[in-house]
């Protein structure tokens, strides 16, 4: 096991504050929205999902990179437990993730569950049913979506299904952006049951197939996608204050973004969808300040 280090909780917030500014994610900007003490715990949210990625993405040659990935993240686990039960801490992270597990009450699996979901993606896996893609989804998206609750003071025994449900509609929609990109890496997160029912195959998105049979695939992911973000819109009469203007901000930014893939499907097997600067730079403005709608109205107008 690692040695501890010795980090105060104010260097601990920093460092996760600097990941964070580092990862240049779009999403950093939303974060400003919330008071510095949620902003601070955000940051360190989002800088162990971050940290968690990188142990699953590193750069290594091929016949190492997977017993490497295996052993790293099975080692973040047991660095994480060791923090939260015995206040072990073995790196620079670890004081204020667990300062703000405890201030915020977050469930502590929530986070080992973020670890199991990322060692999903350490071996190409298909997944047979809907059931098994919604545990996908909560593994990697219901999850974050449980903390950000937490982090907002909400009320988790009213929100903890609806959280969870827009993680889902959030996931749907990266698989989805993701397509190509997974199946070049000979990935495929679409159920195989209804890979079959529409005749397609995880080939099918290699070949940038855009047959009748793949548009009806989409066509229905894209719907299931719509009725998950229709559910999840209930969260924002459960939130109040800065919380709320957040949500509305990453609803908006993820429901715009199907709304993109969902005008013309077959483009998503050629290139990832994505939101033009300006778009996003107008979710940030105006979203905070209006309930989320979807279809079509949320949808930022094209450049």
């Amino acid at each position: 096991m690692s040695e501890p280090i010795p980090v105060t909780l104010p260097e601990s917030y920093r460092y996760a504050c600097r990941v964070t500014r580092k990862s240049g994610s779009s999403f950093r900007l939303s974060f400003l929205l919330l008071p510095r003490s949620q902003y601070r715990a955000m940051c360190v949210l989002y800088a162990f999902m971050r940290l968690t990625d990188d142990l699953a993405d590193a750069c290594l040659p091929a016949e190492s990179a997977e017993n490497f990935r295996e052993t790293a993240l099975h080692q973040w686990r047991s660095q994480l437990q060791a923090c939260l039960i015995e206040g072990r801490d073995t790196h620079p992270l670890h004081p204020a993730l667990r300062a703000v597990v405890r201030e915020y009450s977050l469930e502590p699996h929530w986070l080992e569950d973020v670890i199991t979901g990322v060692e999903y993606d350490l071996h190409p896996r298909l997944l047979p049913s809907y059931a098994e893609l919604q545990h996908y989804c909560y593994l990697v998206a219901g999850t974050v979506g449980l903390c950000c609750q937490a982090l907002w003071r909400a009320d988790i025994t009213r929100t903890r299904a609806l959280a969870i449900t827009c993680g889902e509609a959030f996931q749907l929609t990266n698989i989805l952006r993701d397509l190509r990109e997974d199946a070049l890496q000979n990935r495929c997160y679409l159920p195989q049951d209804e890979l079959a029912r529409f005749h397609c195959s995880p080939e099918t998105f290699r070949l940038a197939d855009a047959s009748p049979n793949v548009l009806a695939l989409l066509e229905f992911q894209i719907e299931r996608a719509r009725q998950a973000y229709q559910t999840a819109l209930q969260l924002d009469a459960c939130l109040t204050g800065p919380g709320r203007r957040m949500f509305r901000v990453m609803f908006r930014t993820y429901a715009s973004l199907l709304e993109k893939i969902a005008r013309n499907p077959a483009e998503t097997l050629f290139r990832r969808a994505k939101l033009s600067r300006r778009q996003r730079l107008a979710i940030l403005l105006t979203a905070p300040h209006q309930q989320p709608r979807i279809f079509p109205a949320c949808a930022v107008p094209e450049d």
